[in-house]
């Protein structure tokens, strides 16, 4: 079963990375809210049936009623959705101004937030080789950012605002889908949320108009279909068996697919400095994962 869920994590960073580059031409036509709310709307619909299905099985909304005030279950789940929608809306604006390896490598920031969110929020403490590897990880992602034009700062400042966010949604994924053990309803769930809160931001900023919507149909369907309707329900499933450690390294492999898509698809060359602090990042990963820790990760 490990086998099967860390296999489901890798396909699902595969998807994710080769996302990137659709995100970012999906907007030469649409606005980034826009975007973000058409392609969670398609997400939804194509999770829509395997929600229903599971219901039969088991309820999300009769498990919610049966916690009731003493563990309540619906704020997590509400707050699952909201940090993917900022996570996302904060992505998606990125990738106007900034690379897809930039984005890409710098949303992996979430895998040393995760234990150090751990450590500030249920001190879970870690040992000196994950604080040099949070180092190490932090000096890579100012070379990759230094290595931009200017304008670009910006856009790397909000996607490394947006791993916060990332990794808070990892650390809930797991406990949620264990508590629940209903994974395709707390999917559905999470995108119907992030596509209301999409829909919010949209329209005061936004033209809405299908003009604009059907050429960004192919970059709508892929990024909502398989990135969010696949990845994040395959994300999880394999979280009911995979330890947060072990799924924010092996997601973090979004960044090196998304950077070869970059390079493959849209001829984004990464300079000299970048490919260096990109190093540095996947050395901390490697260090963050490969170094024991005070309680071994069965996972």
């Amino acid at each position: 079963m490990k086998l099967l869920a860390h296999s489901l994590l890798m396909i699902t960073a595969l998807i994710w990375g080769i996302s990137f580059v659709f995100q970012t031409t999906g907007m030469d036509t649409l606005g980034p809210y826009g975007f973000t709310f058409w392609r969670f709307l398609a997400g939804a619909l194509a999770i829509l049936p395997l929600a229903i299905w599971e219901s039969r099985k088991v309820s999300l909304i009769s498990l919610v009623q049966e916690r009731g005030r003493d563990k309540p279950l619906i704020l997590p789940v509400i707050m699952l959705g909201v940090l993917m929608a900022v996570g996302s809306l904060l992505q998606q604006v990125s990738l106007g101004i900034t690379s897809v390896a930039n984005a890409a490598f710098l949303t992996t920031l979430y895998v040393p937030l995760v234990p150090l969110m751990g450590l500030l929020l249920f001190r879970d403490n870690i040992n000196l080789y994950r604080w040099l590897a949070v180092l190490i990880f932090m000096a890579g992602s100012w070379l990759m950012s230094g290595a931009s034009p200017a304008e670009a700062v910006i856009g790397d400042g909000l996607v490394v605002l947006g791993a916060f966010f990332w990794a808070g949604h990892i650390m809930l994924v797991g406990w949620c889908v264990r508590q629940t053990k209903a994974p395709f309803q707390l999917a559905f769930a999470q995108t119907m949320i992030t596509t209301m809160l999409s829909f919010m931001v949209m329209i005061p900023t936004e033209t809405i108009s299908m003009a604009a919507v059907i050429p960004a149909l192919p970059e709508i369907l892929f990024t909502g279909v398989l990135s969010i309707g696949a990845g994040f329900t395959f994300q999880l499933i394999a979280q009911k068996r995979a330890s947060n450690a072990a799924a924010a390294i092996i997601l973090s492999l979004e960044g090196v697919f998304a950077a070869i898509a970059g390079w493959m698809l849209l001829e984004q060359a990464m300079a000299g400095i970048a490919i260096f602090g990109a190093a540095l990042i996947l050395g901390a990963v490697l260090i963050i994962e490969l170094t024991p820790t005070k309680s071994p990760d069965s996972s």
